[in-house]
């Protein structure tokens, strides 16, 4: 019952109520960006973002779900076309905001002839990430240990015992970075120096 007739009705409600707000907007700019899950399915998030009658600044996700075909540019304008011709917004947008992949400038500022414009904290994160060459040897040595305690139930119990026995109240495991973002590689050495474990 809740799941076949109440929740669709609640999000057809809740769609009609963002359109209605959307429609009178003179311009918006989007964000999409493009992701896979752990169940290895591909997805694709399309917001659009504008300022409203009260000047309020407002985000409303105008799409997310799978993306079955391959992540080619086109495929990647056709999905974006679709969901602003969804809304009603073709004339409507001003720039878009997405990473620096080339298949999506290029689905953005080639295919559809929108402006594009990079993600700041992708631009930093790949600039971070460059500059990270200089010490990989590190951070790889590091990565290994991490990941020994990660894959062994044995190595992070014993970790977890250390850290009681030098008066840590509350245990901490390493942390895993993320190639992706800076900021863990970050987090992960910050950890790891914390408790001294060379």
């Amino acid at each position: 019952m809740i799941y076949n007739t109440l929740i669709p009705l609640e999000y057809e409600m809740c769609v009609e109520a963002a359109k209605e707000e959307i429609k009178n907007v003179v311009s918006v700019y989007l964000t999409t960006d493009c992701w896979t899950s752990k169940k290895n399915e591909s997805f694709m998030a399309v917001t659009g973002h504008f300022i409203d009658k009260n000047f309020k600044m407002k985000s409303i996700l105008l799409d997310c779900d799978i993306l079955d075909a391959s992540h080619i540019a086109l495929n990647l304008a056709t999905r974006l076309k679709e969901t602003v011709q969804e809304w009603d917004l073709e004339n409507k947008i001003i720039l878009t905001v997405s990473d620096n992949a080339s298949n999506i400038k290029s689905a953005i500022s080639t295919e559809l002839g929108w402006k594009f414009f990079g993600c700041f904290a992708h631009t930093l994160n790949l600039t971070v990430q460059d500059a990270l060459i200089l010490v990989l040897p590190i951070i790889d040595k590091v990565k290994t240990i991490v990941s020994h305690f990660k894959r062994s139930t044995i190595a992070n119990s014993k970790l977890m015992q250390f850290q009681k026995q030098s008066g840590i109240d509350i245990p901490k495991k390493l942390i895993q970075d993320v190639s992706t973002r800076w900021n863990s590689t970050f987090y992960m050495l910050q950890r790891f120096k914390k408790y001294d474990l060379q």
